[in-house]
């Protein structure tokens, strides 16, 4: 289908915007150090290679991924050079880059990311809620790595009755703002993790302000119960197989039903016998334009009030959890490149290198937000694949100051 053509406004929103300097605004050089700091891994001394400058190297390798690291931080030296007060500072060898990024390690990273990555919609932002809840939903995904021995034996890799993969593959479970597809919460492990549990630890992010969607095989009565204690209101898809009997049948179709905890977490001593949870459930089909119908979808609401939404709202409502694949293949096909793998030969230095793709990607979409606030229109069309252009064509403009 062909990509729909952007205007001019928001085309010049973007251009205003994407740059190096909208990275360090994101993520000031103080910011920066704080979380070095916290990680005991700050450089003690005015080194070749200063920690935050490797932090700053890090983020640009996800948007410059086609090219070297020397030739990244080049990109980032042509801005900062400057700033440091001697136009002669010279770009180090690789060698001296890979042991400073070992030196970092993934936490500055990781807790960068979960100290200033949040979703970025207001209620004014098109696309973004559902009556007053913000839209977000969980999914995972996965991405190659390195074909080293380090990286095989942390995150393994998949195979089948044939043969196995060619490349170690880290499992992602994530987070994600609907309307701008802000990826605002993430948890790692290897190919052989479960997603669901990887899933758990992001459910301390839901909040009331939120309506989560979810599919599948996200289910469990203590992820439902662990996720309603959060107070946001949830609309899962469930297995048929999952035993759900009509107890009132609402005028809208649905129908209220209660749950109870698995014969195997009660031995688990997770949840009690006697508990038990009413909730709504949606059933419907989806017809296709040759007059097919699908197999029918199962969802499972906390609104138990029609009035609050009706079933057909929530049927649509759902189809927003498909942001978070678009959000996907714009993270893996346009910033990273198709039929690229990351290029971190260690484990921890593997998941530096993630969250700096995240970092990156945050950066990106929140100006995309602001670009479609402005233009009153809502993100989706605003578009991506213009903003890595953009972002790449002037990263070295706008640069504040580097103490800032």
């Amino acid at each position: 289908m062909p990509r729909k053509p952007m205007a001019a406004p928001r085309e010049m929103s973007l251009a205003d915007h994407l740059t190096l300097g909208a990275v360090m605004q994101t993520y000031t050089r103080k910011v920066i150090e704080t979380h070095l700091d916290r990680a005991g891994r700050n450089s003690i001394r005015n080194r070749l290679l200063p920690a935050f400058l490797v932090v700053y190297l890090v983020i640009v390798l996800a948007m410059y991924s086609e090219v070297s690291v020397r030739e990244n931080l080049r990109i980032v030296l042509e801005g900062l050079r400057r700033k440091f007060g001697n136009d002669e500072t010279s770009v180090a060898g690789g060698t001296a880059i890979s042991k400073q990024r070992q030196r970092i390690g993934k936490e500055p990273f990781r807790e960068m990311f979960e100290g200033i990555v949040r979703p970025v919609a207001d209620k004014g932002l098109k696309g973004c809620f559902f009556r007053r809840w913000r839209i977000v939903a969980v999914d995972g995904n996965h991405i190659e790595v390195q074909n080293t021995v380090d990286n095989r034996r942390a995150f393994g890799v998949h195979s089948n009755q044939y043969a196995e993969s060619g490349y170690p593959l880290l499992k992602w479970v994530c987070l994600v703002e609907c309307g701008t597809r802000v990826v605002f919460a993430a948890s790692v492990g290897g190919v052989h993790a479960s997603e669901v549990e990887l899933f758990d630890p992001l459910i301390e992010r839901l909040d009331a302000g939120m309506i989560h969607l979810a599919d599948r095989c996200y289910y469990s009565f203590e992820r439902w119960k662990r996720c309603a204690a959060r107070g946001a209101a949830l609309l899962w898809r469930v297995k048929s197989s999952l035993k759900l009997e009509p107890e009132t049948v609402l005028p809208d179709g649905s129908y209220l039903a209660r749950i109870r905890p698995s014969n195997r977490l009660v031995r688990r001593g997770v949840c009690d016998r006697k508990e038990e949870m009413v909730l709504r459930v949606i059933e419907y089909q989806v017809e296709f334009e040759d007059g097919a119908r699908s197999e029918t979808v199962r969802l499972i609401a906390s609104l138990l009030d029609p009035g609050e939404a009706s079933a057909d709202e929530l049927a649509h409502l759902y189809a927003e959890r498909w942001n978070v694949e678009t959000g996907f293949d714009e993270l893996k096909t346009h910033l990273k490149g198709s039929g690229r793998v990351l290029r971190s030969q260690l484990p921890e230095i593997v998941e530096q290198e993630f969250y700096g793709f995240l970092l990156a990607y945050f950066v990106v979409r929140k100006v995309m937000a602001d670009a479609a606030r402005k233009g009153d229109v809502s993100p989706a069309e605003v578009s991506f694949v213009h903003a890595v252009r953009v972002i790449k064509r002037r990263l070295t403009e706008n640069i504040p100051p580097c103490g800032e």
